[in-house]
Parts: C-alpha cells; structure tokens; sequence
C-alpha cells in the first residue's frame, strides 16, 4: 500500500508522516493513518527531550544510548537523536514493516543515519535479544497506543543500572476509575472516581512499574510524572538493588477517600483496612494498591525545568507545564479542585485556585497548582479546612448529616 506523506518540522528535525486529513478528514483522528504520528503530543514530545537531557546532566553521562521500541514514524528517538548533545546512538524499532521504512527515511531526511540504527522487530523479542547479548541501554522510551504493561519487564531487563525508563500510558480511562476492571486486569489495581482520580492513576502506574521492577531485584524509583492531554508520562531511575526495591515496595499503599466531605489520605502497606472518615463518620472508599512516595524527584523537575527554558524553539505551553510541575514537585499529594469546594460548601462563587493557594501560604500552610487539572490546587489542609479558611458557608444540608466541623 503507497501512504500518502507530507513533510513537517517539529522540534528541530524535519519529518515526513502521514497526511492525517487524507486518512480522516476534519476528524483529524491519528489512529486512522497507516502509521500513527499524533501532532497534539508534540508538546510531551518537547518535555521528553528536555526529561533526557536532564537525566544525562544528574547522572554525568556523556555518551548515552537509547532505544524507542514503538517507534511508529521515529519522531520522539529522532528528536533525542538531533536535540540532545550527549545522545550518542538511538535504536529504532517498530515491527509494521511501513514505519520501519518510514523511520528510516526520516532518519536519511535529517542526516542522523550515523547515530540511529532501525529494526523491523516486535519490541519485546528485541529488548530480550539486546539484553542477552548484553547491549544495553541509558534510556528505554515506551510509547504504546495504550497500556505500557505488556512491556515494561523487557525493557527493565535492557536497562543499565543507573538508567532512566521513561514510559507513556494513553489508556486514561481505565487509571481514571472510568473502567475500574480493565485497571485491574492491566495493572491489578483498584482506581477511584474522585476529583484527583488523575493522581491516583499517577500512582497506580507508578506502584505497576515499581512491582515489575521488583520482582527482578531492581529499584525503579519516580523521578517525573507529567499528564499532557490524553497521555501519562512518567520517568523512573532504576538501579540494581534488592535492598532499595524493598524499600520502594515498602511505600506502596492505597488512597482513602470520603464522598461527602472529601476527606483523603494514603496509608502504606499492602493490607488496607477500610476505615469511617474521622470528619463525618461516613466509610471511606479505597483505591490502590499504588505509590505513596513523591510523583517527581524535586531538583530533578528543577533542571527539567531549566533544560526545557534553554531551547526557544520549544512550545510555551511546555514551558508551562514544566515550570507548574517544578512548584507541585515538593508539595502534599492528592488535590482538590475549586469545584469540589464550591460544590460542597454550596457556594454561589468559585475562588481561583491561584486565590487559594495565597490564602493557605498567607496562613503559613502549604499549597500549589497542579498540572493535572487547572482548577486543582495542592494543600497541607482537608477541603473542610479550606473552606472554613476561606470563609465559604458550608452545606446546610450536610451540616445536619454530619454535625458539622
């Protein structure tokens, strides 16, 4: 079958895909191409670049390999290839004979055949040859359409010590609590349907890589999570130790969660026993099991930050996700959202997140915006707590259920 290409620049290679609106019109739907290229995720694409440059500075490595697997048209290996310095070889792969041909004349288009070599392989049969031979790699990128379960133990054991896995999750919704049976059979987790389900799917992605991870005897500890339209993006630094991957373990736990006064908190440990809300008495709903630890390694997400505000022909909206999650990084898990407060006080007016935010670090607390949804707001404080630090009136109608606060 001849596909109809056009030619594109992004970042800073040129790049030949299908033309989208031949194979889907107005729709623009990527999955209807032959091979799948997703312009709206060109914004993850940017911060992935800046994510290995970063990794390449804390762990002083110089010369870096790296191996994008699912690689489709080549964009993401092909930009790591052209826009990072210590970037040495990449490794190609998709196993639909199409892109493979695709991914090399990309590579020809740009120069780059002296740093990227292409296989026409399935991902897994070609992680498990790389890693007998012993031909590792510093960076492991995979980006599936869907669920990065499949794979995730190949490219663990491909992985040098010290290496950073970076993974992309496009099945939202069962981590969202949409399909929670789908979220148990991919990642043998329970998710929640609650105003910071987002998090909790962070975290239940997180606690699958870490388990993986741990049943090889390697430590894959979060380092950067970052959500962009309909992918989850997360990196981990993984390393070879059983003591370490213990400890990683040690801080899996679950999320609790009240629906009437939205009462959260995580407890570790992987025996959760359901409890009553300590605000209104109501028995609180579980998600998990998933990670409790930080979603970012805090000065990590600084140099992020930094590499990505170094390259001016990056897309500001990356900037700003970038720079939003440098100030969460430290900050209290599990947010609220402006609407889950007005919502619960009855409010007639919604306060800006950013009003929030000063109001509980005027108090001396601690709180942030978060990437994860634009009305959310990070805080050392329960939502009943804020509401009564911001002055809001509280349901009437819960007040009788529960007494009040």
């Amino acid at each position: 079958m001849r596909i109809k290409l056009i030619e594109i620049r992004e970042g800073k290679i040129r790049l030949k895909i299908p033309d989208i609106r031949f194979y889907s019109g107005d729709k623009l739907e990527p999955a209807w191409a032959p091979i799948f290229y997703n312009p709206r995720m060109s914004v993850s694409r940017d911060i992935s670049v800046a994510l290995v440059e970063a990794y390449s500075l804390t762990s002083k490595r110089d010369k870096i390999r790296v191996c994008e697997p699912l690689s489709a048209t080549g964009v993401r290996g092909l930009r790591y290839a052209a826009e990072v310095e210590a970037v040495e070889e990449v490794i190609l792969n998709d196993r639909d004979r199409s892109a493979y041909e695709l991914e090399r004349e990309n590579a020809s288009l740009n120069g780059l055949e002296h740093k990227v070599s292409i296989y026409n392989r399935d991902a897994r049969a070609l992680l498990a040859e790389m890693a007998e031979r012993g031909y590792k790699f510093d960076v492991i990128d995979i980006d599936p359409f869907g669920t990065p379960a499949p794979f995730v133990e190949a490219a663990l054991t491909a992985l040098k010590h010290g290496g950073m896995l970076c993974i992309t999750a496009t099945d939202l919704a069962p981590l969202f609590g949409v399909y929670p049976s789908a979220c148990m059979r991919k990642y043998s987790a329970v998710p929640l349907r609650a105003e910071f389900s987002k998090e909790v799917g962070a975290r239940i992605l997180a606690a699958f890589v870490i388990r993986e991870a741990a049943k090889l005897g390697l430590a894959a500890r979060p380092i950067y999570t970052v959500l962009t339209q309909h992918a989850l993006r997360q990196a981990f630094l993984v390393k070879r130790s059983k003591s370490e991957a213990r400890r990683l373990v040690s801080q899996l736990g679950f999320a609790r969660y009240c629906g009437r006064c939205l009462y959260r908190d995580m407890v570790r440990g992987l025996t959760c026993i359901r409890a009553e809300c300590p605000s209104c008495g109501k028995p609180l709903r579980v998600a998990g099991p998933l990670w409790t630890g930080p979603l970012w390694d805090s000065e990590f997400s600084k140099l992020v930050e930094e590499c990505y505000g170094r390259r001016d022909y990056m897309s500001a909206e990356g900037l700003k996700l970038v720079k939003t999650i440098r100030a969460e990084a430290d900050k209290p898990a599990l947010y609220t959202t402006v609407t889950a407060l007005v919502k619960l006080s009855r409010s007639a007016n919604e306060p800006s997140p950013a009003r929030v935010v000063k109001v509980v670090e005027n108090e001396g607390g601690e709180a942030s915006l978060t990437h994860f949804d634009p009305k959310g707001v990070r805080s050392n404080l329960q939502p009943l707590e804020l509401i009564k630090l911001l002055g809001l009136p509280l349901n009437v109608n819960w007040r009788a259920r529960s007494g009040g606060i």
